[in-house]
């Protein structure tokens, strides 16, 4: 039985070619980078964002996922950069990958800003059991033909994405694996009895995001419903997804996964006082549009710091097989607004 129980396994995650869906998180809207690289830069901060995640927990070979992601404004480049790293585990299915992203931005594009954006770099994939691998439905896997061998692969990877943002509203439409590669380790035969050969091939999927959010202000109150929809042309995930934040600072929240979960969410936001320097005369002008004298970068008084935790309760048919999933976010961004440099003529301050 517990053979059978193996090999159904197995079925279901090897194939001639199948599709891979990319891990999704809860909390999307609070790291935007990740699923569009057209977001890079779009705080004009230095931001620093991770969120852990951990899928069904009780249930063996459960989901376990991670993202860190890195972004900046940078004047000079007329946009932002950005780094993503991604830890995405399920059973024996390894995948980590590392992707460095640039969006151009143009400002006053419909009242807001529009970000172009680019992401290239690689995804590495670990498909298949390796040592004890204790939570397989069988035992002394090692010997049996029927369990496939290890693929161990990189591939390069490529995204786009277009970002719009402004006070009240934001959206996003944005791809990923555009190349859709392919993992392989050509065809291995195993022996028996009986001899059994396996030819794997495992392809990357291209995936679809659409992600989209409005902030309502209120007294004392900031309303913000978001959606994200995600697809690779054969499975359809949607996120509905409503916080209400008191002041900027503490907030909670409600999310619906159509036909999967519903997740109550709870967080924080406070900003830290940095050290400031003395003020130099000529920051005094900044708002001025007679002077124009250079502008250039400065680190701003307050940074931000963010921390939010989530809650799914599944509604599928898996409800009775695991305790609900967990995930955690934090958050850092050191904001910089720009300065007026020092003019050569000193007459200009008289």
């Amino acid at each position: 039985m517990k053979k059978i129980i193996t090999l159904l396994a197995l079925l279901c995650l090897f194939a001639n070619a199948f599709a891979q869906q990319d891990p999704q998180f809860t909390q999307y809207m609070h790291n935007k980078l990740f699923v569009n690289p057209g977001y890079a830069g779009m705080k004009h901060a230095l931001c620093f964002t991770g969120i852990a995640r951990q899928q069904w927990a009780g249930f063996d070979g459960a989901p376990r996922s991670g993202v860190f992601s890195a972004d900046l404004y940078l004047e000079n480049l007329s946009g932002g950069i950005g780094l993503n790293f991604m830890y995405d585990e399920l059973g024996f299915e390894k995948n980590i990958a590392y992707k460095f992203s640039y969006s151009f931005h143009r400002d006053k594009f419909l009242g807001g800003t529009i970000g172009l954006g680019i992401e290239a770099g690689a995804v590495s994939k670990i498909l298949g059991p390796s040592g004890n691998a204790s939570w397989i439905a069988t035992t002394n896997w090692q010997t049996d033909p029927s369990v496939p061998p290890q693929i161990k692969k990189s591939n390069f990877d490529l995204g786009l994405g277009v970002w719009f943002q402004r006070e009240d509203v934001w959206l996003g439409i944005s791809s990923s694996h555009i190349v859709e590669g392919q993992f392989n380790d050509g065809i291995a035969v195993l022996a028996g009895p009986p001899t059994t050969t396996h030819n794997l091939v495992y392809d990357l999927a291209r995936h679809f995001w659409i992600t989209g959010g409005y902030n309502w202000y209120r007294p004392n109150w900031t309303i913000k419903p978001s959606f994200m929809v995600k697809t690779d042309a054969v499975a359809t995930s949607i996120d509905l997804n409503c916080i209400a934040s008191m002041n900027n600072g503490f907030w909670v929240g409600v999310s619906w996964r159509v036909k999967d979960a519903v997740t109550p969410m709870i967080g924080l936001e406070w900003l830290q006082e940095r050290k400031e320097n003395k003020t130099r005369m000529e920051d005094r002008f900044i708002l001025n549009p007679e002077f124009h004298d250079r502008v250039r970068p400065t680190w701003n008084k307050y940074s931000t710091c963010k921390i939010g935790f989530a809650y799914d309760y599944t509604t599928s048919h898996l409800n009775s097989y695991n305790n609900g999933t967990f995930e955690l976010f934090l958050s850092y961004c050191i904001p910089y607004v720009p300065r007026v440099g020092r003019h050569g003529d000193v007459r200009i301050f008289n």
